[in-house]
């Protein structure tokens, strides 16, 4: 085994450090602890958000359930008696209408 002669070990830095590094070293630290603050703060607010949010979505599903007394679609009897397209368009309410439109926007009829 070798030994190690510290008698002939150079005693000089192996790397350089810029000028002035260390002159503003507080202020960038003190200016990146801020960062990080304050993306905590705004993680928090939107999984605050997120929680408000999912909470509402299942008050409204236990407060208005989908029932039987939302809208009624006419099914394949009502309409083969009607004599035309219109008569159906007539026996629809106008959130039966609204619906109707969106959903023939939304399928590009």
């Amino acid at each position: 085994m070798k030994e190690f002669d510290l008698e002939n070990f150079s005693r000089e830095m192996p790397f350089t450090m810029p000028e002035h590094f260390l002159d503003d070293m507080t202020n960038r630290v003190v200016a990146q602890i801020g960062k990080q603050r304050k993306q905590k703060k705004e993680r928090k607010f939107v999984a605050l958000f997120a929680g408000a949010a999912s909470a509402a979505a299942v008050a409204l599903l236990f407060l208005n359930p989908f029932s039987q007394s939302g809208f009624n679609i006419p099914d394949y009897e009502s309409i083969s008696q009607c004599a035309s397209v219109d008569e159906v368009f007539q026996t629809m309410s106008a959130d039966e209408l609204g619906l109707y439109s969106m959903m023939s926007n939304y399928y590009g009829n």
